[in-house]
Parts: structure tokens; sequence; C-alpha cells
């Protein structure tokens, strides 16, 4: 892999910039499956309740997906250009993430202080400035959910880097690297009692950006061939991802009945969710890319384009001040929950997500 990334011919241009429909709505399935996980409508102790329970999977196809997009849309203007501007990249994504999760965050901080739980300064300032994800103690606090906001802001941080990686060292290497980091990081951290600092292994692994590390990649890598005309041409690619993706659920819903070691336990969630599901993932891309299956045009849909879009909105609410008020309000029906939270992230999407990009960033919103 790596020589073949070393001596890829240049760029396709015609690639660079093109808006991947089927990709914006895979992003809406992947923000339904999360919230299956959280919102289990199965009853409780059957296979069914098991399997929506690894529902969290749709966090992973969100990281490969913005490994794909931030080098689909950021690699070549960094190795063409000589004014390559940091701060517009930095920018652009300030805006693209922050705005509707500081309102969001400031509305939970504000009801919590109502309430008569105020939030100490230091827990505050780690919530907004999206360093709460380092420490495993506090990394549900706030908006729970958006402990993998700092992941994809460590990988916004990194990603002008791990472009350059990618093309030196390779996909297996630059991921060995990161996770090596994290390790290490583990290591030397483990002894602190900081709010849990990189405090267990587990943590490192599963809730941030080192041990998560070739979920990104395996996208970046994705749209480094894209762009190269260099894409595999694998006629079942989709289905085998599929086909992947089910086995990893199937594994892990039911891994608990054979062991409660949890050395075997984290190891077998590392393996199936940390280094073979993001594989699944990708080939799932690789087949939206390459052939218009109909999973290409269903995901392409108007309907689909609009639920994409307002994805990342309804992430944030689906836990939270939002959900709770509407549950306060007798909203105990999931699936009506379900609809309702919908409803309201397009609004979110529509009436603050979509005026605020290009006042802050100067640009059109693509993501």
């Amino acid at each position: 892999m790596t020589r073949a990334l070393v001596n890829a011919g240049p760029l396709d241009s015609n690639n660079v910039g093109r808006y991947v429909s089927a990709l914006t709505g895979l992003r809406a399935m992947a923000a339904y499956l999360v919230f299956l996980h959280h919102y289990n409508p199965a009853t409780s102790g059957t296979i069914a309740r098991r399997l929506f329970d690894q529902g969290y999977v749709g966090v992973s196809i969100f990281f490969v997906l913005s490994g794909f997009l931030i080098y689909h849309r950021y690699a070549e203007s960094f190795f063409t250009q000589k004014n390559w501007s940091w701060r517009r990249y930095l920018q652009n994504r300030f805006a693209r993430i922050f705005p509707l999760y500081a309102l969001l965050f400031f509305l939970t901080a504000g009801i919590s202080a109502m309430r008569g739980q105020p939030m100490s300064l230091s827990l505050f300032v780690l919530n907004i400035t999206l360093l709460k994800g380092f420490f495993d103690e506090i990394k549900f606090s706030g908006i729970a959910q958006s402990w993998s906001l700092t992941v994809e802001a460590c990988f916004y941080l990194l990603a002008p880097f791990l472009f350059t990686g990618l093309r030196r060292w390779g996909a297996f290497w630059l991921t060995i690297g990161l996770l090596s980091i994290g390790l290490s990081a583990w290591l030397i951290a483990k002894e602190t009692n900081g709010w849990g600092f990189f405090g267990n292994l587990p943590f490192m692994l599963f809730y941030t950006f080192f041990g998560r590390a070739f979920e990104f990649i395996v996208g970046m890598w994705l749209a480094h061939r894209w762009h190269r005309k260099q894409m595999p041409a694998y006629r079942f690619a989709t289905s085998s991802g599929l086909v992947i993706l089910g086995i990893c659920v199937i594994w892990q819903a039911n891994v608990a009945s054979y062991t409660v070691e949890s050395v075997a336990l984290i190891g077998s969630e590392f393996i199936a969710y940390n280094c073979v599901l993001p594989i699944g993932i990708g080939l799932i891309f690789l087949g939206l890319l390459n052939k218009k299956s109909i999973i290409h045009y269903v995901l392409s849909f108007p309907l689909f384009q609009a639920l994409g879009h307002s994805s990342y909105a309804f992430y944030l609410i689906h836990l939270g001040v939002v959900a709770n008020g509407l549950q306060q309000m007798g909203i105990r029906n999931y699936w009506l929950l379900f609809g309702l939270l919908i409803v309201i992230a397009h609004g979110l999407y529509v009436f603050i997500e979509r005026p605020l990009y290009p006042c802050l960033s100067g640009r059109r919103l693509l993501r």
C-alpha cells in the first residue's frame, strides 16, 4: 500500500470538490444508528436488543466519512498552493462544528444552573473548548455525545500533517504511529488523578483520536486513491462492506455470552470495531463511489439529502436538553420522539447552521 501511494500519479482535478450525494445520505443513516443505540426499542434480553445496542457503529461511519471529506476538500490545495492558509482552513472547520455546539451547550449549562446544578468554571471551560474528551471522568458531561467532537477536532488540527504522513508512510504505518502516541500518552498519564486524563487503556482506544485514528485514515486513503483514479474496481464492494459490518455487529452483540474477561472484551471490541469495521465501511464507500447502485440512488434522494444535511444537528440534540424537554412534555414513544427530533434538527440546520456558516467562514456550506 505504501509504495502505491508514493508512486501514484497526479491528482485527478475533476474529482476535487465534487459533491458526493450518497455520502450525505449515509450521514443520516449513521446518526439514526446512534439514536437506536441510545433509545433501544427492542425488548430487554432479546437478540434485537443486543443488536440495536451496537448502533454506536454510526460514530465509526462519521469518522471514516470525515477522513474522506477532509482529504477530498483540502489535500490538493494543501499540496499545490503556495499560499495555503492554515487560518482559512481552521476558520472553515470552526465554522462547521462550533456555533451550533456552543448554542446548545450554553442552553444546556443554563438549564443546569436554573435547576440548581451549575457547572464549575473548570468544567465549563473544558466543555466549551472541547477539551473534555481527553478526560475519562467528564467525557459525558455537558452534551454527553459531544465527546466525539474532541476526536473530530483533533483530526482537524492534525489533518494537514496526516495528508503528508499518508503519502510518505502509508495507511498502516501512519496508524501504528498514531496508536503508539496514544499508548505513550496513556502510559505517562495513567498514574495521574486529573479527571482521568488518558486515564485507562479502554478510554484511549475507544474515546480518543489516537485510538480511533484508523477510521479517519481509511477515509483519507479512499479519497487519495479516488483523486488519482486508482480506486480498486471491486464489483461487490458495497455488499462485502455490509457483510463485514454485519459480522462485526453480530459478533460484538454476542461476545459477552462467551466471556466476561475484561481483557478479552476490550481486545474483541478493538479488533472488531477499531480494525475490521473501518475496512467494511471503506468498502461501502468504495461501492458508493464506483457504482450507481440502488443504495446509491436511494441515499441520493432529496429526502435523504435533507436528512443528511441536518444529521449533525440531530446528533447533537438526540440526547440532552432538547430530547429531555420533549420527553417531559409527554413524548414517551421513541418513534414519535425520533420524528420530532428530525423536524427540530432540520429547523436548526435551515435557520442556524446554514446561515451562520458563510458568515463565519466566508464560503457556502458544503458539509
